[in-house]
């Protein structure tokens, strides 16, 4: 089966199996990590402004933190918030705060400096059994936090919910028609969201809708900057929408769908696609500028770090809808230079680098790029981004 065949039906048929992670792969050259540290499930990994360096677990046990303070250098753990059992989300992070979710019916707002819970309240219905629920950050936007609900089954509605960053209280509840197809964007005014039924819409600060456009494909994360958004589609196009008023601005041409969320700069948006290629398009004209073939569907990034770019091919990916969480291998971490040249390909499969099970997603925060591992967290070394 060719590629693109095979691509065609990842959303019902995944042979490929997740192998163990690794920082040396078979005939390929190491990359050095800071440090590891097993924080078991992690969800995402952040930094403050201050410097301060906090990560989140998905894990549904109690003795599992939502939140947990880490020292950069070392990664020993400096405090930790818990809440009731319950799956947890990603982190959303902003003023110095770390915001998350549980099943359990909880969010929480943390102070990243000391690890003081600053509110918790609830926030009910989140159900239980549904595995996308609780899958998106919540979204700082100005003086509140918009926390998406969206699973991948019918039993919680679809919503955007603001709340108050002093003290959690509800500002608005907008019901969403139909679930989220990835990450909403945000820009200063409020967020635009990908629907799976083929529809972005924008939400203000109120929780008013501002427009709607009809797309009429799955949708990909959102990344918005200057005034535009940009996001992928299963018609196998890179789109850029003016968030003032929904317009098409330019159509980008890729060759499958896209899973993870675009990487906007003053000149270029980044896209890394399931056709197994990381692209650069121009910001004002959608003119592709460099592409590059990789070794397996983008699931993660491309991420700025310095003024180089981090792309993960393979980990794990969740598609939205019944197919759930899919294992893509080969997994390989590609370092780029903004003009497209490659720097350095790095196989994350096989020994001797098992101690945290398999690679599942990278986030570049701070200086570096950090990995996700099934069973703990690891920290690559800058210079080995930076200097590569």
């Amino acid at each position: 089966m060719t590629r693109r065949g095979a691509l065609g039906v990842v959303a019902s048929v995944v042979s490929g199996i997740a192998g163990c992670a690794g920082l040396r792969g078979e005939g390929s050259s190491p990359i050095q990590r800071s440090w590891y540290t097993g924080i078991h499930d992690p969800s995402s990994v952040a930094t403050t402004s201050a410097g301060h360096l906090i990560a989140g677990s998905h894990s549904p046990f109690q003795d599992r933190p939502i939140v947990t303070g880490l020292d950069t250098q070392t990664g020993e753990t400096t405090w930790t918030v818990t809440v009731a059992k319950g799956e947890k989300s990603p982190l959303g992070v902003g003023g110095g705060r770390a915001y998350a979710i549980s099943k359990a019916e909880t969010m929480v707002a943390v102070d990243a400096a000391t690890g003081e819970t600053v509110w918790q309240r609830p926030l009910a219905p989140l159900d239980d059994a549904d595995p996308g629920v609780v899958e998106f950050a919540p979204i700082p936007l100005g003086d509140r936090i918009v926390v998406p609900i969206s699973g991948t089954e019918d039993d919680v509605p679809d919503r955007l919910v603001g709340v108050a960053r002093a003290d959690g209280e509800t500002l608005f509840t907008h019901p969403l028609p139909a679930s989220l197809s990835g990450a909403p964007g945000v820009t200063s005014s409020g967020v635009v969201a990908p629907l799976v039924d083929g529809h972005v819409r924008f939400v203000d600060r109120t929780g008013a809708v501002e427009w709607t456009r009809e797309i009429g494909a799955a949708l990909s994360a959102v990344g918005a900057a200057a005034g535009t958004a940009y996001l992928g589609t299963a018609t196998e196009e890179l789109l850029a929408l003016d968030t003032a008023t929904g317009t098409v601005a330019w159509r980008g041409s890729l060759a499958n769908t896209v899973f993870a969320r675009p990487l906007v700069t003053e000149e270029r948006v980044y896209v890394g696609g399931a056709d197994y290629t990381l692209r650069a398009f121009d910001v004002a004209s959608g003119e592709e500028v460099w592409r590059d073939e990789l070794a397996n569907a983008v699931t993660h990034g491309p991420m700025q770090v310095g003024d180089r770019l981090v792309t993960l091919v393979g980990g794990k990916h969740r598609i939205r809808g019944p197919s759930g969480t899919i294992p893509f291998s080969p997994t390989e971490l590609y370092i780029h230079e903004q003009d497209g040249t490659r720097v350095r390909a790095v196989s994350l499969d096989g020994r001797p680098f098992e101690d945290g099970g398999s690679v599942e997603w990278a986030q570049a925060a701070g200086e570096t790029v950090y990995l996700g591992h099934t069973f703990g967290l690891t920290r690559i070394t800058p210079e080995a981004i930076t200097d590569a």
